[in-house]
C-alpha cells in the first residue's frame, strides 16, 4: 500500500530525509526562520503544519523542542521537496558548467514513487503535483545554466499536451519523446522528465538526434538531463535489454544528484561533485540521520545491504556461541522481503 503523496505530515520532527528514507508521508525537520549561519551553529527539532503548496517552505513559527544539535553529516540532506529540487539543480547546473554535458537527477521519494511501477498516484491531485516538480527543476536549471531557449521532453503526446495547455506562463518549451524530432537545434538544454521502460528506444533516439544535430552544426554537445529516468523495471521484464541499456547509454550520464530510499531505515545521497553517501536513521533523534559510509561509486546490491546492517548492528557480523546474531531493523522485514529489495534496486539502478 502507498502512502499519500505530497502531503506534510502533522507528526513532530521529521523531514524530506524521512520521507526519503521510508514510505511515510512527506514531512519537515527543523524551523526554517534561522538564517544559514545560523544552520551552523545550532540545530531545532520542530514540528511543522502543511504548507498549500508542497513547494512552499513554511516559514512561520514552529513548536520548538528542547533539543539543539550542532553542524552534522547530515545537514547535506534536504529539508524539504522544494529544497531536494533546488540542491538538483544547483548540483546539475556546476556539473554543466564544468563541462559534464550529460546528466542524470534522481528524487525518488516514496510518496512519489515505486521502485517496479515508477511514478504513483494514489491521490487527487498528485500527478499535477509530480509534473509540477519537473517544472520547478527546469526553471531552476535554466536559470543557474543562463539557457535562454530550454525544451523539456515529457514521456508521451498526452503528457505533453496537458502541461501545454495547463502551463500558459512557462518558460520553456514543451514536447514527447513520440514526437518524429522532440528537439531542435536551436534548443540550448534539453531535459527529458521522466522517461519510462515503454520510451526507453525514444528516449535514446532523442539523445543521438541531439548529438547529430551538434555534429552537423560543427559545436560542443548541448546538456542533456535525465529526470528521474526509469527505463528498465520488472513491469516489462529484465535481462539481456536492460543490462545493454544500463551499460551502453545510462552509465555515459554522469549522477549529479541522487536521493533514493533504503527500505525504511535509511538513504542513498548524492550531490555533485561529492561523494555517494549512505545514511541510516537516529533512534534518538528523529528526523535526524548518521552517515555510515562514503564512497566514490553508487553503493548497491549485496554492498549497500552489508553497510546498512553493520550500521544497525555492529556487533552482529561477529555473532558467537550463545549470543544470537540480531539482524536489527533491516533485517526485521524478514529475509523474503530484503531480496526483494534487492531486486527492485537492482532494476533501477
Amino acid at each position: 500500500m502507498h502512502p499519500g503523496v505530497g502531503r506534510i505530515s502533522k507528526k513532530p520532527a521529521a523531514s524530506v530525509r524521512a520521507a526519503a528514507c521510508a514510505p511515510r508521508p512527506f514531512r519537515l525537520a527543523r524551523s526554517h526562520s534561522h538564517s544559514q549561519a545560523s544552520r551552523t551553529d545550532r540545530r531545532s527539532i520542530a514540528a511543522r503544519s502543511q504548507p498549500e503548496n508542497q513547494f512552499d517552505v513554511d516559514t512561520g513559527s514552529a513548536e520548538q523542542l528542547p533539543v539543539e544539535l550542532g553542524p552534522r553529516p547530515d545537514d547535506i540532506l534536504p529539508d524539504s521537496l522544494a529544497d531536494a529540487v533546488a540542491q538538483a539543480a544547483d548540483a546539475t547546473a556546476a556539473a554543466i558548467n564544468g563541462g559534464i554535458n550529460r546528466c542524470q537527477v534522481e528524487i525518488h521519494l516514496p510518496e512519489y514513487w515505486d521502485p517496479i511501477s515508477g511514478p504513483i498516484f494514489p491521490n487527487k491531485g498528485d500527478q499535477e503535483r509530480f509534473w509540477r516538480m519537473t517544472r520547478r527543476f527546469v526553471e531552476a536549471l535554466a536559470a543557474q545554466t543562463g539557457a535562454t531557449s530550454v525544451k523539456a521532453v515529457y514521456p508521451d503526446a498526452g503528457v505533453a499536451a496537458m502541461l501545454t495547455y495547463q502551463w500558459t506562463d512557462k518558460t520553456f518549451a514543451v514536447d514527447s519523446l513520440n514526437a518524429r524530432r522532440p528537439v531542435s537545434p536551436e534548443d540550448e538544454l534539453v531535459v527529458i522528465c521522466c522517461p519510462d521502460p515503454f520510451g526507453a528506444e525514444e528516449c535514446q533516439r532523442t539523445v543521438r538526434q541531439v548529438a547529430e544535430q551538434d555534429e552537423k552544426a560543427g559545436v560542443m554537445e548541448r546538456p542533456v538531463v535525465l529526470f528521474n529516468q526509469r527505463l528498465s523495471s520488472g513491469d516489462v521484464g529484465i535481462g539481456l535489454n536492460a543490462r545493454r541499456l544500463r551499460e551502453t547509454f545510462l552509465k555515459r550520464f554522469n549522477v549529479t544528484y541522487s536521493l533514493r530510499p533504503v527500505a525504511d531505515v535509511g538513504t542513498v545521497f548524492r550531490r555533485y561533485p561529492g561523494l555517494w553517501m549512505v545514511f541510516v536513521e537516529e533512534p534518538e533523534l528523529p528526523g535526524r540521520y548518521r552517515m555510515v559510509k562514503e564512497q566514490p561509486n553508487r553503493p548497491a546490491g549485496e554492498a549497500l545491504d552489508e553497510i546498512i546492517m553493520q550500521a544497525l548492528n555492529p556487533g552482529a557480523a561477529a555473532g558467537g556461541e550463545g549470543q544470537p546474531q540480531q539482524q536489527g531493523l533491516l533485517g526485521s522485514i524478514g529475509s523474503t522481503m530484503a531480496s526483494m529489495q534487492r531486486f527492485m534496486r537492482s532494476l533501477s539502478q
